[in-house]
């Protein structure tokens, strides 16, 4: 299987019910859109102290276009370029179906872990700086520069500051932290090659631990039945293949493709979990 891109391996999903419909809203309605930008901001942490017009000149979604419309569930599959502070461009995919109750529900996808950080920061300088217009230069004759230009980095929320998820700079406490995995079994007992190449090789260490952590994560999320019995089926065909490497080399490469593979399974309601994409394990 091809290897897919980190930005599309992680899919965002969560059900936003706007109201009654006969019709699943299409791609390019505005209903979609909002729900879109709801999404993301949930996955952001909030949106404490920012109105609708900020985020709607902050997030915006052009060229929205159908990629498929399933009648018998009334779904259709959709993509589109999210620009947020009118500086970062990622493209997107998003569903807009109508659940059984009528009722409409978007999902989206094409967000990853890292893309999080870099929307917050874009929308963030997006809304400070038309803030800024929107308040016009400083008058001479204060005497003195205001507050927020003296801050290097005001927060878009009103007095007291906290600490809101749209802020105006990264939020360091917002990182993900750079973890260090280690082999998902014990050493100790370590009999074959693959086994003990793992735990002599720092690398491979980390692979082991990352899938072992992804695949944890995707047997925990709702995916169905038939999914996880198929993803805990794989697995077993995965370390027989695994076992099958004379060398450090096979050994990363296979780790790597199986590290992405694990997270593409859909999830049928929920969040999909954050998983690790092999480029990110140095």
């Amino acid at each position: 299987m091809h290897k897919m891109k980190s930005t599309i391996i992680v899919t965002l999903v969560t059900a936003f019910i706007a109201g009654c419909a006969k019709e699943p809203p299409k791609c390019s309605d505005e209903d979609t859109f909002s729900l879109i930008r709801q999404i993301i901001v949930e996955q952001l942490g909030g949106r404490e102290g920012v109105s609708d017009k900020e985020l709607q000149d902050n997030m915006k979604i052009e060229f929205p276009r159908a990629s498929a419309f399933d009648e018998k569930i009334k779904k259709y599959s959709c993509k589109a370029k999210l620009i947020a502070g009118g500086t970062v461009e990622l493209p997107i995919t998003y569903e807009s179906q109508l659940d059984d109750k009528n009722q409409h529900i978007v999902s989206v996808g094409g967000i990853a872990r890292g893309d999080l950080l870099t929307l917050q920061y874009a929308i963030a300088e997006g809304i400070k700086k038309g803030r800024a217009a929107k308040d016009g230069p400083a008058s001479p004759s204060t005497g003195s520069t205001p507050q927020a230009q003296t801050t290097p980095v005001p927060a878009p929320v009103s007095e007291p500051p906290s600490t809101p998820a749209i802020s105006t700079a990264p939020d360091q406490s917002k990182m993900a932290p750079e973890k260090n995995w280690t082999p998902s079994f014990d050493c100790a007992k370590a009999s074959t090659f693959s086994e003990k190449a793992i735990c002599s090789d720092p690398l491979l260490g980390k692979l082991d631990g990352a899938l072992s952590e992804n695949y944890k994560y995707m047997l925990a999320s709702d995916i169905g039945d038939g999914a996880r019995a198929d993803l805990k089926e794989s697995q077993k065909k995965w370390l027989i293949e695994r076992n099958r490497c004379a060398n450090n080399q096979c050994l990363s490469d296979a780790y790597r493709k199986r590290i992405d593979e694990v997270c593409e399974y859909p999830v049928i309601s929920g969040v999909h979990p954050i998983c690790t994409s092999s480029d990110e394990i140095k």
